[in-house]
């Protein structure tokens, strides 16, 4: 199962603290007249987890004295909540958060609405030498919980607790990631696992300041660990693909020291790196570190011998695959190794880049599997069926036309023919996302999108992911992620979560009922339950 992401407006925030939901911080005027954001951030001095050593402070060019504020989020059911702080000062609620029931030092009780709308938290006044850290938000019921030993909310444990591996690509912030050094990676103790993203290269948009980089990286490693050796279920890490030797020498180092030694780990370098809305598509294919190892082999990696035209992408890919995959393996020597799974992610959509990466790896040192999605929505015909219909087009279309669509598979897929070659190097076959794929045309809002949102509550959804995970049973798929966990359905985005709250039933959802009901057991054979359409998901 892939985790949805970190942020305050994500129904599937899985922390009992509200506050590591925070976004960064935003500047205001200290009387909360003005601009929404007057963008004087930078202007301010922080600690190691990000508190400001001070507040207000003078800004040179604005009018007044500066606070800061941040949204925190508004996923959890109404009532009361607490905000606890060590040090002096004064925080306050801002704009939708509700309304202050009492408050003494280092304790603000407050009423807190899920009523749809931004919720703000202010730091009004922080003293310069005691000044306010450690920030919690709970639920008032959660005051005396310990959240070092507890952080998680119980709803998003049980969600979790029936699968065998949980994907950290979002929770690590992966795309995009300005993740470099290990020293100034995120930790528990941040006060926000929020993750900040761009560019520094500069090549699309302005690089990070320097208070952006303070953001970088999502959800600490050592939390992501933590679940897992609670409930038991297999780490799927992915690199961020700026990261340095050290750092990914480091990663694997404390996966080791802390992962219950009864479980595997997936190990991938940062995801889809072909795909070009992602930025570590253009820095893969501008990297000098990629082209050398490439050329080292005898590989060509620049057009014309420019060395601002990168050219062999899928050649690059398992370059900087095996480069991760060889720190991974000196680090987890011995009999250690035999729990290290090097996942060799490729393009389901394309064959020939697939089985040059896979054969990259193949030839350098070697892989454990390969890994294309296993989704299924419409291609271009269906769109032109479905923007013809408009507003006509109903749930049940939408799902008897993505039935083709897998009918279509068995009569022959880009998939398929991509694990049976890997399959030729001894790698099994897993899938880093899976599920259905169905949003409008563009990522737009266009007339037939209200079927689209009908299709995911429709009973027969259940019997499309059926045939969906049958299929990929069938190719020898181990183990399938889903994606995602939680989040909305029927945006324009896409309705990527298996349900769209913790607290809906799994009855409601036949997304998540297919995924509960095909799901192997932990305790069970994958070969005792084939003819019951099962996969480990």
């Amino acid at each position: 199962m892939n985790l949805a992401g970190i942020a305050d407006w994500e129904p599937g925030f899985p922390f009992r603290n509200l506050f590591l939901g925070a976004r960064q911080w935003i500047s205001k005027n200290q009387s909360i007249t003005g601009p929404h954001d007057t963008k004087a951030e930078s202007a301010f001095q922080y600690d190691a987890d990000g508190y400001p050593l001070q507040v207000p402070v003078a800004v040179p060019g604005q009018a007044e004295p500066q606070i800061l504020f941040t949204y925190v989020p508004n996923s959890r059911p109404p009532g009361n909540y607490v905000l606890l702080y060590d040090g002096e000062g004064e925080i306050g609620g801002l704009f939708g958060a509700g309304r202050i029931l009492s408050q003494k030092k280092g304790r603000v009780k407050l009423w807190m609405e899920q009523d749809g709308k931004e919720h703000a938290i202010v730091i009004k006044r922080s003293k310069l030498g005691n000044h306010v850290r450690n920030i919690r938000l709970v639920a008032e019921e959660d005051e005396s919980v310990d959240l070092l030993a507890s952080p998680f909310l119980p709803e998003f444990l049980d969600f979790c607790r029936p699968f065998h591996c949980l994907r950290f690509m979002d929770w690590g912030s992966t795309n995009n990631s300005i993740e470099e050094e290990w020293a100034s990676r995120k930790r528990p103790t941040f006060y926000t696992q929020v993750s900040g993203r761009g560019d520094p290269d500069a090549r699309y948009s302005p690089a990070p300041t320097a208070f952006q980089r303070m953001y970088s990286g999502g959800v600490a490693i050592e939390t992501m660990i933590q679940l897992c050796n609670e409930l038991k279920i297999d780490p799927w890490f992915c690199i961020p693909h700026r990261a340095t030797d050290d750092y990914i020498a480091q990663f694997a180092r404390l996966v080791k020291e802390r992962l219950d030694p009864s479980l595997k780990v997936y190990v991938e370098y940062s995801n889809e790196l072909w795909n070009w809305s992602f930025l570590q598509a253009g820095w893969m294919l501008q990297s000098p570190l990629a082209g050398a190892m490439v050329e080292a082999k005898g590989g060509k990696a620049w057009k014309d011998g420019d060395r601002s035209k990168g050219e062999g992408h899928p050649e690059r890919i398992g370059a900087l695959f095996r480069r991760a995959f060889a720190i991974w393996e000196r680090e987890w020597s011995g009999a250690d190794q035999k729990r290290l799974v090097r996942v060799c992610a490729v393009q389901a959509a394309w064959v020939d880049a697939s089985k040059r990466t896979v054969k990259w790896c193949v030839d350098n040192g070697g892989a454990d599997v390969v890994s294309p999605t296993a989704y299924i929505g419409p291609d271009d015909s269906v769109y032109e069926i479905w923007e013809a219909l408009g507003e006509r087009l109903t749930a049940d279309q939408v799902i008897a036309d993505l039935r083709q669509r897998v009918d279509r598979l068995h009569s022959g897929s880009s998939i398929a023919e991509i694990v049976r070659y890997a399959a030729l190097f001894g790698l099994k076959y897993v899938s880093y996302e899976g599920g259905q794929h169905i949003q409008p045309k563009g990522q737009m809002d266009r007339p037939y999108s209200p079927a689209l949102a009908a299709a995911q509550y429709h009973p027969a959804m259940y019997d499309l992911y059926i045939e969906l995970f049958r299929f990929h049973r069938d190719l020898g798929c181990e183990l399938l992620c889903h994606f995602d966990s939680i989040g909305r359905q029927g945006t324009r985005w896409g309705s990527w979560g298996a349900k769209s709250s913790y607290m809906e039933s799994d009855s409601n959802s036949p997304k998540m009922s297919a995924l509960v009901d095909c799901n192997i057991e932990k305790n069970r054979k994958s070969e005792n339950l084939i003819d019951k359409n099962m996969n480990r998901v």
